[in-house]
């Protein structure tokens, strides 16, 4: 039992040194452990350690190919046209908003939006926006604003006498 003890011990003490040599190169006087025969010159190359008593798996170098056969990377800077709409209208909540808007795909947006405003009014916005102009919105309102009564103000309670 004290054999096994020991060469646990002894396999989580190496376990221990190796992870902190190949997590800290420089601690090595410039040598880092290397990917082929003994010690070289060059990058350390830090894996996982696993204290585990299965074997230490590697995971493959990462290698950058370019395209091969019948695929191609997408050309993200191709021209994407859109157009969105959406509506929300909760009786519950009084939540009521909608939004629509279309893209030429260049950076040139158009669309508009309507929101219900705490105070009783409909706020409707038309916008466009483009690099040349930027954001330029048409802001109009429905309604009158209707804001509560004030409460009646507040007056402390007189403060208590006592006898004696």
């Amino acid at each position: 039992k004290k054999t096994q003890d020991n060469n646990m011990k002894s396999f989580a003490c190496l376990t221990a040194v190796i992870a902190a040599a190949s997590a800290a190169p420089q601690f090595l006087g410039g040598h880092g452990l290397r990917h082929g025969v003994g010690l070289g010159h060059g990058v350390a190359v830090a894996h996982p350690v696993a204290i585990a008593h299965a074997p230490l798996v590697h995971h493959a170098p990462v290698v950058a190919h370019h395209a091969v056969g019948g695929y191609a990377q997408p050309d993200l800077a191709e021209v994407s046209p859109y157009s969105y709409t959406y509506a929300v209208a909760d009786d519950y909540s009084n939540s009521n908003f909608n939004a629509a808007e279309t893209g030429d795909g260049n950076g040139n947006a158009e669309g508009s939006y309507s929101v219900a405003l705490p105070d009783g009014r409909t706020q409707h916005v038309n916008y466009k926006a483009d690099g040349y102009a930027g954001y330029v919105a048409d802001v109009t309102y429905d309604g009158a604003a209707v804001y509560p009564d004030a409460p009646a103000p507040y007056h402390a309670a007189p403060v208590p006498a006592y006898a004696g």
